[in-house]
């Protein structure tokens, strides 16, 4: 018995060793900040650092990280989205088609309108060209949503918050600038491109930057119905016009819009009219090979899990996510049976996330929480499983390419090419999960950085701290001492 409790006390005092020999780089961060990490030895499994890693904190976008593990799970590496026209090749008679078509929309968040043009084309190259009936635009696939609780209002109608629709086209985004039309203007221009069926307008004014301070304005938009945006506020005079990504509000109404278009452009008549369906497709027409007209199929997925991770795409993210639930329990997908299904299929291999709370699978939700623990967990299947699974090479590398290509918290020379992660940022969050290259073997990480305000540096006289206390400051100090 004795034995047992002296092994528990120096259990006890090693781990404080541990976590005390790392605790100093915290001065280097802003007061107030809050910070778990967890570092492990890749090969022994042994802990080379840790501080708080049980407690809770928003993950931001190192959620994906769970959202491509259970992707590449469940779904497998040759899962393509597949957008289908559905009839009745019977029902083609002299050019014309006698009853509605049915185009089923997957979430696919590659789908162009390039794309629907060739489904229409390859329609009318059946002889196709009147439709004496309906176009029905299914959007059964997903339900509930488009956006998950959680995410902040204001950021809605902006593209990296694009809804994750069961109908996406063109990333259900819409792009603009805004420009000077001479020197001394004092209002900006608006240029939306012509073909896009949205009402978007404007009244923006140009001011001084001291001007802008006094008047505590900025650039404002206000989101209608019917993909109607009213763009207000104020500007700084710039040589370059300035960039615009609109969030499509509804998917729905843009779609029908965009394909009514198109099939005018291609040469098929509709007697009918362009609406959504929400019926669910029957399994017999489903399976019925003879019933498709014409297909498009997404690339495979890890070449969507290339894009979602290196780049951190919300979009599909969110949309695999909801296709995870819907492929699991066989239902129309959504943010609820999406979380459900992936807990599920995780602890099936052995990943329990038992009090971790999942709103979405791109981490856009202020609702999601996860530990340093949690994701280790994570970590560690994905580093150990990395042949069956191949996701280490989606993760960004420090220096080289994707989020952290120009991360100021992993430039030096030392860290390039030494840092593979999936990062995750929000207002006051910074996050990093991956593995460092040191010199002494692979080390797997979990760092998660919450509640920083980056204007906030002062010293407090409890914690002496750098004059110029960063997040990136700490990020530097935390991967070199991993390195080295």
């Amino acid at each position: 018995m004795l034995k047992v409790g002296l092994l528990f006390i120096s259990s006890l005092f090693c781990t404080s060793v541990i976590a005390q020999e790392w605790q100093d780089l915290q001065a280097l961060l802003p007061k107030g900040t809050q910070v778990s990490y967890l570092v492990i030895d890749a090969k022994t499994k042994i802990k080379v650092a840790s501080f708080q890693e049980e407690s809770l904190r928003t993950p931001a976008s190192v959620q994906k990280l769970l959202t491509a593990t259970t992707a590449k799970l469940y779904l497998g590496e040759k899962y393509r989205y597949q957008t289908v026209i559905k009839g009745n090749k019977k029902a083609i008679k002299k050019g014309q088609y006698q009853g509605d078509i049915s185009l089923y929309f997957s979430g696919d968040p590659t789908l162009t309108r390039k794309n629907i043009r060739q489904l229409l084309r390859n329609l009318k190259a059946q002889g196709i060209n009147r439709i004496k009936g309906d176009f029905l635009l299914n959007n059964s696939q997903f339900n509930g949503y488009q956006w998950s609780d959680g995410q902040a209002w204001n950021d809605l109608g902006v593209c990296y918050t694009a809804p994750a629709n069961a109908i996406i086209v063109n990333r259900n985004c819409v792009l603009g600038n805004l420009s000077l039309a001479s020197e001394d203007a004092t209002k900006a221009t608006l240029y939306i491109p012509s073909y896009e069926p949205v009402d978007i307008s404007s009244d923006v004014s140009v001011v001084s930057k001291a001007q802008r301070a006094e008047q505590f304005c900025a650039l404002e938009v206000t989101r209608n119905s019917n993909n109607n945006y009213h763009l207000w506020g104020c500007m700084v005079p710039r040589e370059r016009a300035f960039p615009l990504a609109f969030a499509v509000t509804d998917p729905n109404t843009y779609a029908q819009r965009i394909i009514a278009s198109e099939l005018q452009q291609v040469g098929i008549a509709v007697s009918g009219t362009v609406k959504i369906d929400s019926q669910p497709i029957t399994p017999a027409l489903k399976q019925d090979p003879a019933s498709t007209l014409a297909v498009y199929q997404s690339p495979l997925l890890d070449v969507l899990l290339q894009q979602m991770m290196k780049e951190s795409d919300n979009l599909i993210a969110d949309s695999l996510f909801k296709t995870i639930g819907a492929q699991y329990f066989q239902q129309p997908g959504n943010f609820r049976n999406g979380s459900q299904a992936m807990k599920a299929i995780l602890k099936e291999h052995g990943i329990d996330l038992e009090n971790a709370y999942i709103a979405d699978g791109s981490g856009l939700s202020r609702h999601n929480l996860m530990s340093a623990e949690l994701f280790m967990s994570v970590m560690k299947f994905v580093y150990t499983q990395d042949k069956q699974l191949g996701l280490i090479s989606s993760f960004a590398i420090a220096g080289i390419d994707g989020t952290l290509k120009y991360h100021r918290g992993v430039n030096t020379a030392a860290l390039k090419g030494k840092v593979i992660a999936k990062t995750g940022s929000l207002k006051g969050v910074a996050n990093l999960v991956g593995l460092v290259k040191g010199k002494t073997g692979d080390k797997l990480f979990v760092l998660m950085l919450n509640g920083y305000n980056p204007e906030n540096s002062a010293v407090d006289a409890n914690i002496p701290r750098h004059p110029k206390a960063s997040v990136y400051l700490f990020e530097k100090a935390f991967f070199e001492r991993i390195f080295h």
